[in-house]
């Protein structure tokens, strides 16, 4: 009997890429900033354990941040080193840091515990804040890098631009950011390609679910030649969460000879510590247009406010909005537009 010839299945190439699980960082905003002593030993010790090298913790906005808001987490950024640095043995673990919310010293503060890298979060549209911190962070001897948040409100050459200064700063990698996951697979690959063909330094992508296409990106991203990917366990994170790092994790060991990870060990660790914490509700509607619009989940309260003052529905408000203004919409520009709508 004939056998029948198949055609090898086609396989995407993905160079190689490291996850930097961000579950204890991004993660803190579902759980309203409330993650236990021992969750944050669970999950820092079960991710060394899968073969995650670069962990992410502390307040979603980073150092200093609970303090300067007046929105602390249950566990404080000093307690949170000290975890870190006794739980961790191979695995770099990092904080978060937008300038104004942190000052130099809370980074050096930082560094003195132990911390191995840094990631410097400043809007796309506005990246000078992070030349002193990028600077002091390289002096300090920390791997450092930038995000770009907000990295959908401007075109690819805009991206290029603002990536080459920050790469100018002497950041180590530089992050773009679907803070509002909105973007769709193609375009996130066009992009990746675009911006690593003009500017040399490593690339990473932090994507948000939105639209239900943060895996789908991430992949896009690491195919296009991202050398970094956040992911969260479960997929935990601010509104409608990230890309999930135990199916990511199964992805590049699908696509890679050897993704590195344990997979499996990730899954379990997110069944067991993460999936069964209670969460913040997240109203889907609210997400899935947000996506669309790409209007970022902290302007949602301000949006819903004025279009209830109004008596204007509040996801015809959303996207007027969001045609006028997408980086930091003021209330006054919300009432205004909000007004117009009314008329």
């Amino acid at each position: 009997m004939t056998g029948v010839s198949r055609e090898p299945t086609a396989r995407t190439t993905v160079p190689a890429v490291e996850i930097l699980d961000c579950t204890l960082r991004d993660g803190s905003y579902s759980v309203d900033f409330t993650f236990t002593e021992d969750t944050i030993r669970s999950v820092l010790a079960g991710l060394e354990q899968s073969g995650i090298g670069l962990v992410e913790l502390g307040h979603g906005l980073g150092l200093n941040a609970g303090e300067a808001l007046s929105q602390p987490c249950l566990v404080a950024d000093d307690r949170c080193f000290e975890i870190a640095a006794r739980t961790l043995h191979r695995t770099a673990w990092g904080m978060f840091c937008i300038p104004g919310l942190a000052e130099p010293e809370h980074l050096t503060r930082a560094a003195a515990a132990g911390m191995g890298f840094v990631r410097v979060g400043v809007d796309i549209t506005d990246v000078c804040p992070a030349e002193h911190f990028v600077a002091l962070a390289r002096q300090l001897g920390l791997r450092t890098f930038v995000n770009l948040m907000k990295t959908n409100v401007l075109d690819a050459d805009g991206v290029v631009a603002a990536v080459r200064r920050c790469a100018g700063f002497g950041a180590d990698a530089v992050y773009l950011v679907d803070s509002v996951g909105g973007y769709l697979p193609h375009e996130v690959g066009e992009l990746f390609r675009r911006v690593g063909a003009e500017v040399a330094v490593p690339l990473g992508f932090h994507g948000h679910d939105n639209l239900g296409l943060a895996n789908a990106n991430a992949l896009a991203a690491a195919t296009a030649g991202a050398r970094f990917v956040d992911a969260t366990l479960d997929g935990i994170g601010r509104g409608a969460g990230n890309t999930v790092t135990e199916s990511f994790a199964a992805i590049l060991t699908r696509h890679q000879d050897s993704g590195g990870y344990d997979y499996r060990a990730l899954a379990r660790l997110s069944e067991t510590v993460v999936r069964p914490l209670p969460r913040l509700h997240d109203d889907r509607t609210f997400q899935v247009l947000g996506g669309l619009t790409q209007t970022h989940s902290s302007f949602f309260p301000l949006i819903t406010r004025c279009a209830e003052a109004a008596g204007v529905d509040v996801f015809e408000l959303m996207t007027a909005v969001a045609r006028v203004e997408r980086v930091r919409p003021t209330e006054t520009l919300v009432k205004e537009i909000a007004a117009g709508l009314r008329l």
